[in-house]
């Protein structure tokens, strides 16, 4: 009788031991942690025990998710209604301003759309070929997180670059008839090095720019 044939007699017959205790005295059952001879009892017990953490633990994992999800949601929803209100540029900066502060909860973000916004205070800037300022910051279409060039750097943050250790860099774009427009960026800045890491993800981040490009589009001249 081959091995799996046992296995599956014994998977036919919970009861066996239960018949046959006199065979449990003849058999070793090494201890899975120390390999020292347990009873089945025990080995059953200590299965047990494993598979309830490891439930348990899919079980917590699946809370923090749903809570980040409603947390998501949350900010999603406000974001919108603060957006429908939005009459110009500059309303829409002290949005962000807000968002920043309550939502992410990190101490430096800059907001710079790309041309010319004479009758705006919200920071401007006119990209050019090989552009020496933003063209790795302009460059992404897709959120991005990490760390930019010192020179890049230099001119988001001129007063606090030395202090910032990770940012996220959220494109704001205009995707009308497939063509990609850029139309500013926004980069958060944290002085934590894990605060935007890349392995982390952007995915809540690429929702937000997405959300953002769509009030920006609606307020441009």
């Amino acid at each position: 009788m081959s091995e799996e044939e046992v296995i599956q007699y014994l998977s036919n017959t919970p009861d066996f031991f239960v018949r046959n205790t006199d065979l449990l005295e003849s058999l070793n059952l090494p201890h899975p942690v120390n390999g020292k001879v347990t009873s089945l009892l025990e080995y059953q017990v200590h299965l047990l025990r494993k598979t309830t953490a490891e439930y348990r633990a899919e079980f917590d994992r699946l809370i923090k998710v749903a809570r980040e999800n409603e947390s998501t949601m949350q900010k999603s929803r406000r974001l919108v209604l603060a957006g429908l209100t939005c009459r110009s540029l500059d309303d829409l900066a002290v949005i962000i301003d807000d968002m920043v502060r309550d939502d992410f909860e990190v101490s430096h973000h800059a907001l710079v759309l790309f041309g010319d916004f004479p009758d705006s205070a919200v920071r401007s800037h006119k990209l050019v070929e090989d552009d020496v300022f933003l063209s790795h910051s302009a460059g992404f279409i897709n959120c991005f997180c990490g760390m930019l060039p010192t020179n890049e750097m230099n001119f988001l943050f001129p007063d606090d670059a030395s202090s910032i250790h990770s940012v996220a860099v959220l494109p704001l774009l205009s995707r009308e008839g497939g063509e990609v427009r850029k139309c500013g960026v926004l980069v958060l800045g944290a002085e934590s090095k894990s605060a935007f890491d890349k392995e982390k993800g952007a995915l809540f981040l690429q929702y937000i720019a997405d959300l953002l490009s769509a009030i920006v589009l609606r307020l441009l001249p």
